[in-house]
């Protein structure tokens, strides 16, 4: 018995000294503290420098519990404001390129014409963004993803809130 103790012990200290590693290794948050407002006020104040920063394009749902993105639920608050165009045509000037294509996402039900020029702009570029498609990480160029905003893909299951969009 005391040697199958020291077996459970041996691998109980092993699985925390692994766990420990693991977690050291990874960031501690995804967006910068000093990149946020302190004193937001309002929930935009807090929305626009999360898509502004942004690193990744995520789907409304992602990871094993499909939990909501900070990015998706800032698109939230940013897209149902009345200003919501202006907003998303300034983050077209000063954001990530992940920023840009959450800021083409918020035009795409606006202004046609709008989002036809951001669209036409964002499609030529060959820069890649990281992508969290549910559970799925990956890599897809600027222009690969603009083409799938263009169907609607990504802004209907933001605003209906769906797991995670279709792939056609």
């Amino acid at each position: 018995m005391t040697t199958r103790g020291a077996v459970q012990l041996a691998s109980l200290v092993w699985s925390f000294g692994l766990i420990a590693l693991v977690l050291r290794s990874m960031p501690t948050s995804l967006q910068r503290a000093d990149s946020l407002p302190v004193s937001a006020s309002q929930p935009v104040d807090l929305a626009v420098p999360i898509l502004r920063n942004a690193e990744r394009f995520s789907s409304a749902g992602v990871g094993y519990a499909g939990l909501t993105p900070n990015e998706v639920m800032a698109w939230r608050v940013i897209f149902f404001r009345a200003d919501a165009e202006s907003t998303f045509l300034n983050l077209l000037e000063t954001s990530t390129p992940a920023g840009h294509l959450y800021a083409l996402a918020g035009l795409r039900f606006g202004n046609d014409k709008a989002f036809e020029r951001a669209a036409a702009r964002l499609e030529g570029r060959s820069d890649r963004v990281q992508t969290v498609r549910g559970c799925i990480g990956g890599v897809a160029t600027v222009a690969e993803l603009v083409a799938e905003i263009r169907k609607g893909d990504w802004v209907r299951d933001y605003v209906r809130g769906s797991d995670f969009p279709r792939r056609s």
